[in-house]
């Protein structure tokens, strides 16, 4: 409900409360607004906080690139750590070893694995074009809301691009529209997409035919997709089951946008060696649910150029 309907609300209320009470109501009310006022300046000054930290953060993300990527000189600065890390017979290997810099094979895609995002899960056929992931850019547009991703690829068998990019953009505190680049799949590598058969029972005759047919499928690269509910007047003329969906998938995005920025990118480390685990709060209870649902009488078989495997499934 917007502010201007929900006071509309709260005076028409008022005015049906006993003549006796509406002035101790009126009173509460006065109170009561110092306190929402007081949450909304926290949660300001919250979000300036986290804005000013956030482009704090940048430069050193950047820093922290080049030494997964191989393209940092490694010296004395930021090897600071490896007296405490070692021991003294690998401390002395160590030192006398040349200091190649080289990258470090796997890292993007060992964090995921590992942090295993419960909304876009990556696949196993994913897991493949993630061998590609180089580095992730986070930036911070100048309203200090809206904020960009950039995933930086290299060339692989999968898509023409080597940049994908995803923009949220916020009114009044409310993400209303992303922006995902329009990946260009190579022939036989759209990962979003499945090829299934399915046995179909012909009523007349009894016998049965397989049709084939090509239908969405579970990936991380459905994070890259576009949605725009900025435009509230055509928003609202939707049907409501489609306005549910579009939200529902709005919310996905979000989630794992600010999931990357604020788990992924910080403790990238943790997760890459596996001794941080990413969970939500619904992890708990999910555990040792059975899944109870009927299956298709479906096979699933790989598009020409697909790798094998089963897709890992959401719990």
């Amino acid at each position: 409900m917007e502010n201007k309907e929900l006071e509309q609300e709260i005076k028409k209320k008022i005015s049906n409360i006993p003549l006796k009470d509406r002035a101790k109501v009126t009173a509460l009310r006065y109170y009561l607004n110092k306190c929402k006022q007081a949450d909304t300046d926290m949660e300001t000054t919250c979000d300036n906080i986290q804005s000013k930290y956030d482009k704090l953060s940048m430069p050193i993300y950047q820093r922290a690139d080049e030494i997964i990527l191989g393209t940092a000189q490694l010296n004395e600065q930021n090897l600071g750590l490896a007296a405490k890390l070692l021991s003294e017979e690998e401390l002395q290997q160590f030192n006398q070893a040349p200091k190649e810099s080289k990258s470090i094979p796997d890292y993007w895609l060992k964090v995921f694995k590992n942090a295993d995002l419960q909304e876009l899960p990556l696949s196993e056929r994913d897991a493949e074009a993630f061998k590609f992931l180089q580095k992730i850019e986070f930036t911070l547009a100048e309203n200090d809301s809206d904020f960009f991703l950039k995933f930086h690829f290299a060339e692989n068998p999968f898509f023409k691009q080597t940049i994908l990019e995803k923009k949220f953009y916020y009114e009044d505190d409310e993400l209303t529209k992303v922006e995902g680049t329009k990946i260009e799949w190579n022939d036989g590598k759209n990962l979003t997409k499945k090829l299934i058969k399915k046995k179909q029972r012909n009523k007349k005759t009894g016998q049965f035919r397989v049709i084939s047919k090509e239908v969405d499928d579970e990936s991380f690269f459905l994070f890259f997709r576009s949605i725009d509910i900025s435009n509230k007047e055509k928003y609202d003329k939707l049907p409501e089951d489609e306005q549910i969906s579009l939200q529902g998938q709005l919310d996905v995005d979000q989630d794992v946008g600010r999931e990357i920025v604020d788990e992924l990118l910080p403790y990238s480390l943790e997760y890459f060696l596996g001794i941080k685990e990413f969970k939500t709060e619904d992890d708990a209870g999910a555990e040792g649910e059975e899944d109870d649902s009927e299956e298709d009488e479906e096979v699933e078989v790989q598009t020409k150029g697909q790798n094998k495997g089963k897709d890992k499934k959401k719990k």
